[in-house]
């Protein structure tokens, strides 16, 4: 028997939810890369060459949001989720975006205030107008509302989930709509695993998208590679959708080590074949 937990996100009315999101565990599972947008012709490049070896979705630094065409051509993101990072403007993107695409629209107003101590628009009112324009304009599977919880991440799990679903609350987003929760796992196996399961568990409003994020500083010691997997194999339990890896450097060769460590943790381990595992 699960016990029961207070929810903090009730449903007003009736929805429909993608299959693939709420309590269960996520059926489509994403192996995450971070491309740096500074130069969109080589971070496409880059992104591309990713997809071909075991990425799934690709999270774009973008630096202007007229890049964005420049930077998903050639990615089909109804397959591939696009996650797009920056101070963006919502009617610019949205013409630069197709009908289907999926994906996380990430620009949430509460870190960047939080990380510069200034809003995007250079208020709180002006920051949550235009997440709402964005509700409005991107395609329905992009979710306009995020928080990054990953701010605070050195004060452990709980903080991180009081955060992130308190960042979501103040926002309020539109019912049905998805939203993004970006999660970074932390020193301890089972708690990282906790704190995905309870977000799913808490926050039912909308169709909550959960970004794990592994942690690490860059190292050369390929034996770290192992508690970087045990870090992964948490939040992929904990029911995160997308896994966004942490290769231990820079070199091709942790890149790959980190791509095709994912793809077997989700597709040949068989850790999966519960709803709770």
């Amino acid at each position: 028997m699960m016990p029961e937990l207070p929810e903090l996100g009730v449903p007003k009315s009736a929805h429909e939810s993608l299959p693939d999101f709420g309590p269960a565990a996520p059926a489509d599972r994403m192996v995450t890369v971070d491309v740096d947008g500074s130069d969109p012709k080589k971070a496409n490049e880059a992104a591309l060459a990713t997809l071909m070896d075991g990425a799934s979705s690709i999270l774009f630094w973008v630096h202007r949001t007229d890049d964005v065409t420049a930077l998903t051509a050639g990615i089909d993101s109804s397959i591939a989720p696009v996650h797009l990072v920056g101070d963006l403007d919502p009617e610019a993107l949205a013409t630069q975006l197709h009908g289907d695409t999926q994906g996380l629209c990430n620009a949430d107003p509460i870190e960047q205030k939080a990380r510069s101590g200034q809003w995007f628009t250079g208020s709180w009112s002006g920051d949550l107008a235009r997440l709402k324009r964005a509700e409005e304009l991107l395609p329905k599977a992009m979710g306009a509302v995020v928080s990054n919880a990953c701010v605070a991440a050195l004060q452990g799990a709980a903080a991180q989930l009081a955060w992130g679903l308190a960042s979501i609350e103040a926002v309020n987003p539109a019912p049905g709509r998805p939203v993004g929760l970006v999660i970074q796992a932390t020193e301890d196996y089972f708690e990282t695993a906790a704190m995905a399961q309870a977000a799913r568990l808490l926050w039912t409003r909308n169709p909550l998208w959960i970004v794990g994020r592994v942690a690490g500083s860059t190292s050369e010691d390929a034996a770290d590679l192992v508690d970087r997997g045990l870090q992964a194999q948490a939040l992929a339990l904990g029911g995160c959708r997308d896994l966004w890896i942490q290769p231990l450097n820079d070199s091709p060769q942790a890149a790959r080590w980190a791509r095709h460590q994912a793809l077997v943790l989700y597709y040949e381990s068989g850790l999966f074949r519960h709803e709770y595992p």
